[in-house]
């Protein structure tokens, strides 16, 4: 979809220098990629601002939140019990309907959420609760410091358009050993598959993937949080989300996709094991991190 608005360049998120190479274009602006640190990222690319505001309006409906939430019910059940041990007060980061907040609740968490979709936010208030959920950004909602014992960024990192000023942001608000969790694409892995892809193989994949403001990999995340002063660093390959969310396929029937997705899997994590978690391929990566 074009949008009828300028793109401006910016520089790479860790480095803040603009050394770098057009790995893709595309109409919201070119994917590039750091000649120093390796991150992936847009530019040019609308204006934070301008971002904001395109999330604000974008419109869902009730049937896609369902088969969403369902689809990654097991993921956040595993993301609970990780940090079981920190259970107080929690934020999500863009919070959506509130789903994985409620899951949060039912096992002794105080929830809290940030969102900033008018769909989803009206959503996750009657999910949740009006007090709880803010509809704005995360650094406008002014959290007191040192409040919450875990926060979370599921699927929101690559969104941002400062993800290390989040992170220092995140950092203020946790409390001293409190709990980062994020998950993130795999840039590395949706970069080389747009270019297997490139030519539609048989038609079978017309949306080969999916790229936001933000491309990380194993490498560039552990520097991002290092100088976000976290500690304690754990990135390994995400587990798996059922079905088929997102339609990328035409033709291939959803125990298709279970079984393609599932094979690969299993083969990152023989990948993972054999490299010393040194080499990850997943689709996707979480993250786990303490305020030091």
């Amino acid at each position: 979809m074009k949008y009828p608005l300028s793109l401006k360049g910016v520089p790479c998120n860790i480095c803040k220098l603009k050394a770098e190479e057009i790995i893709m274009k595309t109409d919201l602006g070119n994917i590039v990629r750091c000649k120093n640190c390796g991150l992936f990222y847009r530019s040019p690319r609308l204006s934070d601002e301008d971002e904001i505001r395109r999330y604000k309006n974008l419109g869902y409906d009730d049937a896609y939140c369902e088969i969403l939430d369902r689809s990654r019910k097991d993921l956040y059940l595993a993301v609970l019990e990780e940090i079981e041990a920190y259970k107080g007060k929690l934020l999500d980061v863009g919070c959506a309907d509130g789903y994985f907040l409620g899951l949060a609740q039912k096992r002794g968490w105080e929830p809290y959420g940030v969102e900033i979709s008018d769909f989803y936010l009206e959503k996750a208030k009657k999910n949740l609760s009006e007090k709880s959920v803010f509809g704005v950004p995360l650094k406008i909602a002014k959290f007191p410091s040192n409040l919450f014992d875990a926060v979370t960024l599921l699927d929101v990192l690559d969104h941002l358009g400062d993800p290390r000023g989040e992170l220092d942001e995140i950092g203020r608000i946790l409390k001293k050993k409190g709990m980062l969790i994020a998950r993130v694409r795999n840039g590395a892995f949706h970069v080389l598959l747009d270019r297997l892809f490139e030519k539609n193989v048989f038609g079978i994949i017309p949306v080969s993937t999916v790229f936001h403001l933000y491309g990380f990999d194993r490498h560039t995340l552990a520097i991002l949080l290092k100088k976000a002063n976290f500690s304690n660093i754990r990135i390994e390959n995400s587990k798996l989300t059922g079905g088929n969310p997102y339609c990328q396929t035409k033709y291939l029937e959803r125990y298709m996709i279970n079984i393609i997705k599932r094979t690969y899997s299993a083969f990152a994590e023989v990948v993972s094991l054999l490299s010393r978690k040194n080499v990850l391929i997943s689709s996707s990566l979480m993250i786990y991190a303490k305020k030091k």
